[in-house]
């Protein structure tokens, strides 16, 4: 009887203990998941005041886009994508992995709304023949334009909606999280994060009548401007005692005259096929040479032409024609061509 006692009394020992253990690691896990959430909900408080201050921005440029210029624009669009896309990767690294989890579900709210932004960004860069502008440090892409894909009003417009698609679903998800953060241990809170405040903006008939303020927008027209910056000579034109007739240059004697021209690109949109006509004719009679040289010109950059290589001979008189092929929609042709007259000196 009393190793029953025994034996009883043990169990119960062990029962308390298991019991008192099991107590224990409930604690420390409330604990532990009170100062998860608070830890999300004080960096995400950050980020979603941030995402606020960029959903202000976006639906600003969404209703104002037709008033701006092409450069304004496209800075904008770069400004909200670039916020963003660093809000997405501050979500990342306080909710974790885009999972099922509430850390997890708080990080794809913000890298949706970075693919929205990106989404309208890439629909309005399409629509108009826009692309992103250089970033300030990052090397040149050498003077080659990147031609945007580019888009039918049907197409943007069926982008800008899929985007407020998303940006609505994204809001969706944010209420979920923030609900289920504040009834979670700790009853930490965020903050209201809204992107889409009026649905129907983002609706696709909204967005075609905004789709076509923007196509028919003076300030967003594009431009098109090619202009010779420098047409320079090798060799040089020489010092002359007497200052020769304009338009010529007189050269020292050579069998070979290099030609090097820097071309800009002054308009608003790119000139991915620019066209530039090189022509060296025999004075006062003779068939012309001509070279003829293709470049892509980004808008707004300028770019160094290969050298064009002309045979001469010392004695002679050439004319230099250097023009470029304007693009039909190019009405100011001021700068696009230069004529000089090359006096090869005889030689010795």
């Amino acid at each position: 009887m009393s190793g029953r006692i025994a034996l009883l009394v043990l169990a119960l020992i062990v029962v308390s203990v298991l019991i008192g253990g099991l107590a224990q690691v409930s604690r420390q896990s409330h604990t532990y998941d009170a100062n998860t959430f608070r830890s999300l909900a004080a960096q995400g408080s950050v980020l979603a005041d941030e995402s606020n201050v960029t959903a202000r921005s976006v639906r600003h440029l969404l209703g104002d886009m037709q008033k701006q210029d092409r450069l304004t624009l496209q800075a904008d669009l770069d400004a909200v994508v670039q916020e963003a896309g660093d809000q997405s990767a501050g979500a990342a690294r306080a909710g974790g992995q885009a999972d099922g989890t509430v850390g997890g579900r708080f990080s794809s709210v913000f890298a949706e709304r970075a693919q929205a932004v990106s989404q309208l960004r890439a629909a309005v860069d399409g629509l108009l023949g826009m692309h992103p502008l250089p970033v300030a440090g990052v090397p040149a892409s050498g003077g080659r334009a990147s031609t945007p894909t580019l888009l039918t009003s049907v197409e943007a417009t069926d982008r800008i909606a899929a985007a407020g698609s998303l940006l609505a679903r994204s809001d969706q998800t944010y209420r979920s999280v923030r609900h289920e953060v504040a009834g979670s241990a700790g009853h930490a809170q965020l903050p209201a994060s809204v992107w889409v405040t009026d649905s129907q903006v983002w609706q696709p008939g909204a967005v075609a009548a905004q789709v076509d303020l923007v196509e028919s927008s003076t300030s967003l027209a594009a431009t098109h401007y090619l202009v010779l910056r420098t047409v320079r000579l090798t060799p040089q034109a020489l010092p002359t005692a007497t200052l020769p007739p304009a338009g010529t240059s007189v050269l020292p004697p050579t069998t070979a005259v290099e030609v090097s021209v820097v071309l800009s690109d002054l308009g608003s949109v790119d000139e991915p096929h620019a066209t530039v006509q090189f022509s060296l004719t025999p004075q006062p009679t003779g068939a012309p040479s001509t070279r003829i040289l293709k470049a892509a010109v980004v808008s707004g950059a300028s770019i160094t032409l290969a050298l064009v290589h002309f045979a001469v001979k010392p004695g002679h008189a050439y004319q230099l024609t250097v023009s470029i092929v304007p693009p039909a929609a190019q009405t100011d042709l001021t700068g696009t061509s230069v004529t000089q007259v090359l006096d090869i000196s005889p030689g010795t």
